[in-house]
């Protein structure tokens, strides 16, 4: 069965505290707290063409978004 994890900026605890209310009863949803220390050099935009074939950290589409939504939604196998 997939899994749906939801990754929530350190900046938007408040919808992180209102996700959570909403979908601890939920199964296969999972929601996490973002706990990456952001790069020093960010660009605004996500990088013209990505460079790595293959590796976990392919996602540069999931980064963007917790930047500037606040948050994004992964779905896992």
């Amino acid at each position: 069965m997939e899994r749906l994890l939801f990754v929530v900026s350190q900046e938007r605890r408040d919808l992180y505290e209102v996700l959570r209310k909403l979908l601890m009863n939920e199964k296969g949803v999972d929601l996490i707290l973002d706990r990456r220390v952001m790069k020093r050099r960010q660009r605004d935009e996500p990088p013209a063409a990505e460079r790595r074939r293959f590796g976990r950290r392919a996602r540069s589409l999931e980064e963007a978004e917790v930047r500037w939504r606040g948050w994004t939604v992964v779905r896992l196998p």
